[in-house]
Formats: C-alpha cells, sequence, structure tokens
C-alpha cells in the first residue's frame, strides 16, 4: 500500500474523507476527525468562508437606501469571514492543522473551479505555508479504494493547479462587485419599488427568457393552409403536399377546395422524379452533466437540479456513477482499458444493450470517444458498476440514462435514405419528403425527443419514376404560423452551454455562460427570486422579472450585461485571462457608477404628458404606467398587460398621442379566444379596433 508519513488531507466533504481513510486502511475516527499517528483526514462542509459585507469594509456602505453618492463599491482586496453556520468545523480545522505536522499536505476538495477555491479560502484562513510539499488529489471515478490509493499515490504538485484557483477567485470576485453595486444601483434608481437581485450570468440569462416571452406575446399568426394526398405503396401510407410555386403553404382555402374536389379516391398520382441522399448519423457521444440534465428534463420533467443532485447521490453513495459534474463528453486517450473493463462488467448485467454494441470502436482511433485534446477537467460521465437495487426509481432513471448511452456511443451507426419525392396530377404538382431506414443501428435503442424528427414519415424503398401511386385520401390542413416556443429548462440549458442562436452580433468563439456545475442553481435562483416561474416544462417570465429587465434597459451602461455576446467574451476571458478579466469589471464599475443619477433615471421613466390632467409626466411602473400626480388624485393608468398582450413604452406614447397602437394578439378574458385587434386610448379607457 501507498504509505504517507506526517500528513494532511483536506476533504471538502465529510463522506468523500470517509472514502479517502477507509481506502487508507489505518484510521479511526476522533470527534469527526480520521486519525492516524500524526496523519489525519479533514473535511470541510463546502464554503466554510464567505466574502464581506460592503458595510464591513466601509461603514459608508452599510446605509445605501436613500442615495448612489456612495457607489461604487469597490474594496482595495477582498476579504473573508468565516461562516457563522459552520465556523465549528472551521476552527477544528485550524486546531488540527497546528496540532499535526503536515510535512506533506494533499487537497482533496471537488475537483473543479469551486473546489480550488474552497481549499485555497482554508489554506489561507489557516495560515498554511509549506506549499512547496502541497499536493492536489484529482479524480473523476467513484471513490473506490483502488481509485483512492491511485489517485493519492499519483497526486500532482497543488501549483499545477493555480489556474483554476485565479480563475475561481476572479469569478467569485467580479461576481460579488457585480451583484453588490448593481443591485443597489438599480434598487434606489427606482425609488425602491423593490429590491433587485442582479448577476452577471443570471441576469443575462433572464434578459433571453424576457426577450422570448416578449416575441412570443407580441406574435400574431397567419393562417395557412395545405392540401395533402395519402397515397398507398404495400404496406406503406405516406403524404405527398400540392406544391405551387416552390411552396406547399397557402392563404386561400377556396382555391385548394376547388383543386380537392378534382382529386377523388379513383385517382393517382404519377411519379416524376425521385431524389435519394444517404445519410449517417454517428452514435450519440457520452454525455456530460449539462447533456444529462437536458436528457432528464424532456424524458423524466426532472429540473437540472434535482438530475444534479441525484447524479451526485449515485457518485458519491453508491459509487456506481463517475464525477458528475463534467463538461466533457469524451474520455482521454488513456481511458481505453477503462471502458473496456467497464463495458466488461456491465455487458454481463445488461446483455440485451451490449449485443448491439460493436466493440472494435473501443479504440484510441475513435475520437469521438477517446479524446485527450478535447477532455475539460474531467471525462465524461459514465457508469462504473451495476446500481444497487435499493436505489430509488428517480436514482435508477437517472443512472439508466447514463448507462444507456455509454452503450449507444460503440453501436453501429445510423444509416438512412433521404427520399424526395415529386409527383403530378392534371397538371398539379405534388411534393413529400421522408425517409427509409438502411441500419438504424443505435437508434434501435432511442425514443427521439425532436419535434421535427417525429413529423418524418418513412417512405417505402422501392419508388420508381413513373409509378403510379392510388390516392387513398385527401384533405385541406388548416394551420398557423407559430412563433419560437418558450424556454424549457432543457433549451435554457442548451443555450446556456451555447448560446449562438439567441444573439444578432455574432462572436468569434462562443463560450458557455455559467459551468456545468453552476448552471441549475442560476435556473434555480431565479424561480427562488421570482424572477420567473415555472409552467409545466415552460419558463416565463414573471412580472417582477419584467420589471428589472426593463429597468436595465433603461440605464445605457447595463445593456451589455442583458447582451449574449458581452456575456460570452467575458466567459473567455475569466477562463483565459482571469487577472485581466477581474480588472476589466473594476474599471467597468469605476468608470460608469459615477456617470448615473438617480435623476436621469427617473427621466427615463417619463414618457408624455398625462392625457387627464394635462399637467404632469406619465411615468412606468412595475405592472402600469401611471399619471405622477397621483398622490392628488389623477387616476390615469394603464396596464402593462391587456389581455394578455404586453404594452410596451412606445405603446403608452401613441396612445396618449391619440394615435393606435399596431395589431397586437390577444385572448378573450371570458372565452379564452384568441383575437388581434389595435388598441386606442379614448375618453379615459382602452378601446379594441378591430
Amino acid at each position: 500500500m501507498y504509505h504517507y508519513r506526517s500528513m494532511i488531507i483536506l476533504a471538502e466533504k465529510p463522506s468523500v474523507a470517509t472514502d479517502i481513510a477507509k481506502a487508507l486502511g489505518r484510521f479511526k475516527l476522533q470527534n469527526g476527525i480520521w486519525i492516524s499517528g500524526k496523519d489525519c483526514v479533514l473535511s470541510a462542509r463546502g464554503h466554510l468562508l464567505i466574502s464581506l459585507m460592503p458595510e464591513e469594509y466601509d461603514s459608508k456602505w452599510k446605509s445605501w437606501k436613500d442615495s448612489l453618492k456612495d457607489l461604487p463599491i469597490n474594496p482595495q482586496k477582498f476579504l473573508y469571514k468565516e461562516n457563522p453556520v459552520t465556523k465549528d468545523v472551521l476552527h477544528q480545522i485550524k486546531k488540527c492543522f497546528k496540532e499535526f505536522d503536515s510535512s506533506e499536505f494533499i487537497l482533496a476538495t471537488d475537483a473543479e473551479r469551486e473546489g480550488e477555491v474552497i481549499g485555497a479560502e482554508i489554506l489561507d484562513y489557516v495560515g498554511f505555508k509549506n506549499y512547496e510539499n502541497a499536493k492536489r488529489f484529482w479524480v473523476s471515478e467513484a471513490l473506490t479504494p483502488d481509485v483512492v490509493r491511485k489517485g493519492l499515490a499519483e497526486a500532482k504538485p497543488l501549483s499545477y493547479y493555480e489556474a483554476y484557483k485565479a480563475a475561481g477567485f476572479a469569478r467569485a470576485n467580479a461576481d460579488w462587485l457585480i451583484g453588490m453595486n448593481f443591485s443597489r444601483l438599480l434598487t434606489v434608481s427606482t425609488g425602491n419599488r423593490a429590491i433587485f437581485s442582479f448577476g452577471r450570468v443570471q441576469t443575462a440569462i433572464l434578459g433571453v427568457i424576457y426577450l422570448r416571452d416578449k416575441n412570443i406575446k407580441n406574435f400574431i399568426p397567419q393562417d395557412y393552409y395545405q392540401l395533402v394526398c395519402k397515397v398507398r405503396k404495400g404496406n406503406f401510407d405516406f403524404s405527398l403536399y400540392y406544391n405551387k410555386d416552390d411552396s406547399d403553404r397557402f392563404a386561400n382555402k377556396t382555391e385548394l377546395e376547388f383543386l380537392t374536389d378534382k382529386l377523388t379516391d379513383q385517382d393517382k398520382l404519377k411519379i416524376t422524379k425521385i431524389e435519394t441522399t444517404e445519410k449517417t448519423e454517428n452514435a450519440p457521444q457520452l454525455f456530460n452533466i449539462t447533456g444529462l440534465q437536458k436528457y432528464c428534463s424532456n424524458k423524466y420533467h426532472f429540473t437540472p437540479q434535482q438530475t444534479l443532485d441525484t447524479a451526485q447521490v449515485l457518485y458519491e453513495k453508491y459509487k456506481c456513477l463517475s464525477y458528475p459534474r463534467t463538461p466533457s463528453v469524451v474520455l482521454g486517450d488513456e481511458n481505453v482499458e477503462l471502458f473496456k473493463s467497464k463495458f466488461a462488467l456491465l455487458s454481463k448485467e445488461y446483455p440485451e444493450l451490449a449485443k448491439n454494441c460493436d466493440t472494435s470502436k473501443i479504440s484510441s482511433n475513435n475520437k469521438r470517444l477517446f479524446n485527450t485534446a478535447k477532455l475539460t477537467d474531467h471525462h465524461a460521465l459514465i457508469p462504473l458498476k451495476p446500481i444497487p437495487k435499493e436505489a430509488g426509481e428517480n436514482e435508477k432513471n437517472v443512472y439508466n440514462a447514463v448507462l444507456l448511452r455509454f452503450f449507444q456511443t460503440i453501436m453501429p451507426a445510423c444509416v438512412y435514405n433521404s427520399i424526395t419525392v415529386n409527383a403530378e396530377k392534371d397538371n398539379m404538382t405534388f411534393i413529400g419528403k421522408g425517409r427509409s431506414y438502411i441500419n438504424k443501428g443505435w437508434k434501435n435503442t432511442s425514443e427521439s425527443d425532436n419535434e421535427d424528427e417525429k413529423e418524418i414519415e418513412t417512405f417505402p424503398t422501392d419508388l420508381q419514376e413513373n409509378e403510379l401511386l392510388p390516392i387513398i385520401e385527401t384533405s385541406i390542413l388548416s394551420k398557423q404560423t407559430q412563433p419560437k416556443k418558450h424556454f424549457t429548462n432543457a433549451t435554457i440549458l442548451a443555450l446556456m452551454e451555447n448560446p449562438k442562436s439567441e444573439d444578432v452580433e455574432k462572436v468569434s468563439k462562443l463560450v458557455g455562460l455559467g459551468t456545468p456545475a453552476t448552471r441549475a442553481g442560476i435556473i434555480k435562483e431565479l424561480i427562488d427570486r421570482q424572477y420567473i416561474e415555472q409552467n409545466g416544462q415552460q419558463l416565463l417570465i414573471t412580472k417582477q422579472g419584467e420589471f428589472l429587465i426593463e429597468t436595465v434597459i433603461k440605464i445605457p451602461c447595463l445593456k451589455d450585461f442583458i447582451s449574449l455576446s458581452t456575456t460570452t467574451r467575458w466567459e473567455e476571458q475569466l477562463q483565459t485571462e482571469p487577472e485581466k478579466f477581474l480588472q476589466s469589471i473594476k474599471n467597468f464599475i469605476t468608470t460608469e457608477i459615477p456617470k448615473i443619477t438617480i435623476t436621469d433615471t427617473w427621466k427615463t421613466n417619463e414618457i408624455g404628458q398625462c392625457p387627464i390632467c394635462r399637467k404632469a409626466e406619465v411615468l412606468e411602473g412595475k405592472n402600469s404606467y401611471y399619471c405622477s400626480d397621483y398622490k392628488n388624485g389623477c387616476k390615469f393608468s394603464i396596464a402593462k398587460s391587456i389581455c394578455g398582450a404586453n404594452i410596451s413604452v412606445n405603446d403608452v406614447k401613441l396612445l396618449i398621442s391619440g394615435k393606435q397602437t399596431g395589431t397586437k394578439k390577444m385572448t378573450s378574458a371570458k372565452t379564452q379566444k384568441q383575437f388581434s385587434a389595435k388598441l386606442a386610448y379614448e375618453k379615459g379607457k382602452i378601446e379594441f379596433k378591430f
């Protein structure tokens, strides 16, 4: 056994400390500490130190709700204090560092950026100096005795992970500056109508949800119609759509009704052209935590936090899953034997999945599976052994998702023909698109969650030009154009991982927002603060969330915080140049905040003269637009939402000047039926103009 002399090991959680101590086999638990002679294994409870509040740096920052004069908050050095909830644990750790000889020290906090920060905070607090003999325990596998012993034996110098620590502190300190300054600024600037919570990534994500919901509210659907003929060959019934001028969508239903009358079930469509393209869909890559969260959200309706917490139990308690908080979808080049050994173990327990696999793909030449160049922090999620029978249903669901993906990665590719068929009848052209499978491969074990793919029909493989296809049914489909869908847990996670589609400005290299370990917490924080709400699977902006974003939009220097281009550039800089990133945030708050005054901010809320009293200004509130002279009895008010339609500042400007708004999609409160109308403000009330 690998032997250590005069050693302290510091873990992040008691369960990890226990696994390490038991793996070494010579430690006994005494008052919460694993001890063996002069050696000990200690554990924290996450962050044992927390950032000071502004008023603890300077008393001038204690009272802030009436003025911006003491902003910005920008301490010369960031300081930390004991977390009162866990101070006893911290004191115990400090005592151990004094009493035990630490000629060797191993940091065994979670192997990620946040774990580096937790360890560094504690070492600084206890006055640790022996960094030249400090090492880092960093593994992705579950902490079985063999894994622990190997990880300790191969521990690298702590200095090897310095970049993680620098990035972790830069993120924490920058986010503290942003949160403390802009939460206060927004609260004071709006007359303390709400206590705001403002965050670098949190507010950017809220802004994206706000814009999506606003676009959906303002979207006016257009009716269109399609003429479809269901035709038959052998055992296949499939659809061909009437097409004119390269479109199968028509605004005039009457034209299609006329054509339908000309087609009977005695008619046949003649194939004039067939285009066939062979396509291949490789097996999916292994899950990272974000991919697993998206999958479990779609299939089981789990929240991202539920999936993360469950995966953590599978890793820590049951030891049947590798380290879950990973951003990687590959294993390292050196992990071929690891995959082989797990495949041999698991294929005995799950033979029905294993029989579809191609074991020749377990090779370092398979760069979709083994690719050190694309490995980040930890390798992808893999199952390590069968899940125990006593595990709960949710735990089995998450485990089975990882297990299925593990086997799928070495299954044959899905190969199919993409087929486009053109057919005619009496100078009418019909077009249909479908596919025929050559080898379904890995898709034999997978249900598609892609709505577009679900609608793709299966065509027969032996269609021929000039062939006559009997019509078995003709119908006219009534449809409407659709806006983009509301965000769900799965789609907002996809955006956070790769924010490429929601911004007008394209950046050269898009970096994900947040980290795999923090994304679930960001979504939960927005829900807990009532900025968004979950309605079924949809994530919707609340009135409070709308008010926050619309307030941010009014302050020019804050617009960058709801720009995905800017936020992703910050994320990239945080990873590559953490000190420069932190300095840029300091410079930003130092130069921009002094330019903002309460008066200037309130002026952005002024919309125009009140149409009732004709003397005061119309202001924007949280839920309505109102007259600033309301205290003297002016009753003017227009709600921010009318029959479900969003009423913008520009709409109110039109209304109080006697003009009509643009056409809006609305829903009747009584009948729940949708209708479209313009709005006008006449005789002290809103009128619908159809």
